[in-house]
């Protein structure tokens, strides 16, 4: 990789900003456990930014971080600790039921791009965009989210403001060779035609590597795949579009959602 190209990826790692998804750095949420027994009081969050395998690279740093209960109280998390890899957070599980652990929605800066065809393309360094392109700016917001089974689960369905993945098959019921679904809300509704990446953990080990793939949303923003083995998945999801009642500004939305498949 030249130079010029390591300190591109650099600069737009926090962004979420690069279009080619096998190049890109995803946010996610990983628990050191996703079905903590009942006697359990909490679990441990680590929050980061990874390529490919889940594995801490740069700190996902958050003024929003939070945990939605059983009985749909959201309560604010501080982090325990903040590394320059990794960011953890001890949640309290102060009940059975099934946790959503959140981010929030974390604003980024503001990158240069160019709309050719419909679509953003963002303006390298130095780089002279195509003539007639419309310039504009593109806004970073981006969210993971986990979640977690304590004790007796409870199937969750937790609508939140911005793009979120909602999981429609109950996520501590996720196997390996079973069809697992899940929608791509915007603002609680399903978002019809969005691409929803598909990561396998593990990579770096597996003898029959799995490459990342994508899979279009139906009518109601639901996309199901069938996971070929028991582990990690991180599954994300992109939404780019003009910013309302502000020209020349567009949003780039990315979601994400760690999810355990287990094994059959």
């Amino acid at each position: 990789m030249s130079k010029s190209l390591k300190m591109g990826v650099s600069s737009l790692i926090l962004l979420g900003f690069l279009s080619t998804p096998a190049l890109a750095h995803s946010p996610y949420l990983k628990p050191n456990s996703f079905t903590p027994a009942a006697q359990r009081d909490h679990v441990t969050v680590e929050a980061s930014f990874a390529e490919g395998d889940l594995r801490p690279d740069v700190a996902m740093k958050s003024d929003s971080f939070s945990v939605t209960g059983p009985d749909g109280k959201v309560t604010p998390l501080t982090p325990a600790a903040t590394l320059r890899d990794a960011v953890f957070l001890e949640v309290p599980l102060a009940a059975p039921g099934t946790f959503l652990i959140s981010s929030g929605v974390r604003k980024g800066r503001i990158a240069k791009a160019a709309i050719v065809n419909g679509e953003v393309q963002f303006v390298e360094p130095g780089k002279t965009p195509a003539a007639g392109a419309q310039l504009v700016d593109v806004q970073s917001l981006t969210r993971a989210d986990v979640y977690v089974a304590h004790g007796t689960p409870t199937k969750p369905d937790v609508a939140v403001d911005g793009v979120q993945i909602h999981p429609v098959t109950a996520p501590y019921d996720a196997y390996a060779g079973e069809p697992v679904t899940v929608q791509i809300r915007e603002n609680g509704k399903g978002l019809k035609g969005e691409s929803l990446t598909v990561i396998t953990d593990g990579q770096t080990y597996a003898a029959n590597k799995v490459a990342e793939y994508d899979l279009k949303s139906n009518d109601k923003g639901e996309v199901t795949f069938t996971p070929k083995t028991a582990g990690l998945y991180l599954l994300q999801v992109r939404v780019r579009r003009p910013a309302e009642g502000t020209p020349n500004l567009w949003n780039s939305h990315t979601a994400t959602l760690t999810l355990e498949v287990l094994p059959q």
